[in-house]
């Protein structure tokens, strides 16, 4: 795919770390200009720095996009730096687990106002630019409790199943003027969260890190035998940015090695 985003300005949430991170950096390979957010500077000027290596230009932009006035910045310095923006990936979010019966209105506010409102403010920002350049691509990244539920992630799973529901609007109001909207549902990838909680989890148990990952994949096996890795999310990001998906449009995809049961 190298070249094939030549001349594309991509802007990418949460793209510090993990998928997002691998996004950004793929987009940079095919060939885009980078607007990357997140709200660590430290993690994300590297980023920035890593895009640059790779012969694009990146603008890193330290901002909430879980509050108005965070996306209303990233919009203004991504139309001020290159003037359109023809790629959006709203991959920011964030889950934490507790249980149902402690979970306070806030948390279920914080969760949507990260989660989903980001993506909803983002793309209806994004929308007239992009129909004023003659079309764009959309993307979200929901995750598989979007698809099947955990208690355990009530809010989380409840805003990632509204953003699949957005992203099929989104496609349905916008296709016609050439802005192609897709969702993209990632199963358990092996990003630096998930590293931090099996170390946590190896700490308390006496365990290592990989017998973790074992005794995880053990109790929910995973068709291909392994977590994912964030390349193997960002390949599919990348394609449905490219020309060779346009006529791919109010579709969601399962990136999880399986483990999402088909839904009827």
């Amino acid at each position: 795919m190298k070249g094939e985003l030549e001349g594309k300005v991509a802007v990418v949430t949460g793209a510090s770390k993990g998928i997002g991170r691998e996004i950004a950096l793929q987009l940079a390979d095919a060939g885009a200009d980078l607007v990357v957010c997140a709200r660590g500077e430290a993690a994300l000027e590297e980023v920035a720095r890593c895009i640059e290596e790779r012969g694009r230009s990146a603008e890193p932009v330290v901002a909430d996009v879980a509050t108005p006035q965070g996306c209303a910045v990233l919009l203004e310095r991504a139309r001020a730096r290159h003037g359109c923006v023809d790629i959006l990936v709203n991959n920011a979010g964030k889950g934490s687990p507790k249980k149902m019966l402690d979970l306070s209105e806030e948390d279920w506010h914080a969760s949507f106002e990260l989660n989903f409102m980001s993506a909803v403010r983002l793309s209806l920002g994004c929308v007239p630019i992009m129909r004023a350049h003659g079309g764009g691509r959309i993307i979200n990244i929901s995750s598989r409790v979007g698809r099947q539920p955990d208690p355990f992630f009530a809010p989380y799973s409840a805003a990632k199943a509204a953003l699949i529901n957005f992203t099929k609007n989104l496609a349905n109001a916008f296709s016609k003027d050439g802005v192609l909207c897709n969702c993209v549902v990632p199963g358990l990838v092996r990003t630096e969260a998930v590293e931090e909680a099996a170390r946590k989890s190896a700490e308390a148990t006496g365990k290592t890190v990989e017998e973790v990952f074992a005794a995880t994949l053990r109790k929910r096996p995973i068709p291909v035998g392994r977590l994912g890795e964030p390349a193997d999310v960002a390949a599919l990001v990348v394609f449905l940015a490219s020309p060779r998906a346009s006529w791919i449009t109010g579709s969601t995809f399962t990136v999880d090695g399986g483990i999402v049961p088909t839904v009827p």
